[in-house]
């Protein structure tokens, strides 16, 4: 009955004067102005003089009453590119909001430990082939690579001479798997990971072995084993890495922490 009464008086009578003023003061403190002159002297190199004063002053008070008569219509909740914003502007403040307490060498060598493919060496492979082109050869594709296997017996020496151009060349120094895999294609790359290492005086040919593009002809001349990373030679990216991850760490601790305060419920789904 109270409420009631409270609501007509102020249906009738309006808010009091004082509420009012209070809820619709837009209050310039000197610290505002002196941000909007550097803000100028930053975009202009120079300070503004009082008409352009006046001029940022205006937009400044125009966005404050636009800004608060959105929320007044609840703007902020209906529109949903307005709160994705905000719930990533939040997201933000929660990542930059805790300090971190600087790592340890001990801690950056166990992140280093734990991450050691993203900063060392790949694993690579020397090795030569000879090419036949599937789309040169077509279906006498296997009858070529019979003719260059002979004549391979016979005068090993001009091996070069016998390949269909290819685009990476006939001689890879530290291929990577990826780039053998993108070169070739996978079942060629998973092929020579398994040939035998072919040392002088005398190399063999493995093959012919299929790519993406024919047959080769492969001698494997150096497999070098992946190269972890010291410390000293990585350590700036280690120390960014190890940072954002613990920046993640902590505003995921404190989103929980927010969440918590939340009770969670669904409606019914209809029949």
């Amino acid at each position: 009955f109270g409420l009631a009464l409270f609501t007509v008086d102020r249906l009738i009578n309006g808010a009091p004067t004082d509420l009012l003023s209070a809820t619709h003061e837009i209050r310039i403190s000197t610290s505002q102005q002196a941000a909007l002159r550097e803000a100028f002297q930053a975009e202009h190199g120079r300070q503004p003089n009082a008409a352009e004063l006046r001029d940022r002053l205006a937009f400044w008070i125009e966005e404050q009453v636009l800004y608060r008569e959105a929320l007044a219509l609840n703007l902020d909740r209906a529109d949903v590119v307005v709160r994705r914003q905000l719930a990533q502007k939040m997201r933000f403040l929660l990542e930059q909001s805790p300090a971190l307490t600087p790592p340890s060498d001990a801690d950056l060598q166990s992140w280093l430990t734990q991450h050691a493919s993203a900063y060392g060496t790949a694993p690579s492979l020397d090795f030569e082939h000879i090419f036949l082109s599937r789309g040169r050869h077509g279906d006498t594709l296997h009858a070529a690579a019979e003719r260059i296997r002979q004549q391979l017996r016979h005068n090993p020496s001009t091996w070069q001479t016998l390949s269909d151009p290819f685009s990476s060349g006939l001689v890879l120094l530290q291929a990577s798997p990826a780039s053998v895999r993108a070169a070739f294609g996978p079942d060629f790359a998973d092929r020579i990971q398994g040939l035998p290492l072919q040392q002088p005086p005398v190399r063999q040919w493995s093959g012919p072995i299929a790519s993406s593009f024919g047959l080769h002809f492969v001698r494997l001349t150096t497999r070098s084993p992946f190269q972890p990373a010291q410390l000293a030679t990585v350590r700036a990216r280690v120390l960014a890495d190890y940072e954002i991850a613990a920046r993640k760490r902590l505003s995921d601790d404190a989103l929980l922490r927010l969440k918590a305060r939340y009770r969670i419920r669904f409606d019914d789904a209809p029949s």
